[in-house]
């Protein structure tokens, strides 16, 4: 079964690119351009994971986060913050929220990808 992620960033350039890793991996992926539908499409859809940008206009990546962690219905799925904000107290805010990851802009090769198998573990249909 495919794995299903949603990618959230405003910046189109970095979304794609985002996206791009993980549908090499083999992922299935929706795209968003802000973080106003992350909670109505993570009920609707229940991506396996999210990425998540943190600075984004109307509802901001921290936003976003509280409310998926406020709903027993969404606090399981796991979120990577993917965000150029690399201080620790953006990182620590994030985990207090709810992430389980945070991905530096700009990311290494593979990266991506490493880090969303290490949440989720190996894809069992890339053996």
């Amino acid at each position: 079964m495919t794995r299903l992620a949603l990618v959230v960033d405003d910046e189109p350039d970095i979304r794609r690119l985002l996206v791009a890793d993980l549908v090499a991996a083999g992922y299935e992926v929706i795209e968003l351009d802000s973080g106003e539908r992350v909670h109505a499409t993570a009920l609707e859809k229940e991506p396996d994971i999210i990425v998540l940008d943190l600075t984004m206009p109307r509802v901001n990546g921290y936003e976003a986060l509280r409310q998926l962690n406020v709903d027993p219905r969404t606090t399981g799925i796991p979120v990577i913050v993917a965000s150029a904000k690399i201080g620790k107290s953006a990182q620590i805010l994030c985990r207090d929220l709810g992430a389980v990851d945070f991905l530096a802009k700009p990311w290494e090769d593979g990266e991506l990808i490493w880090r969303v198998e290490q949440v989720l573990g190996p894809d069992p249909d890339r053996a």
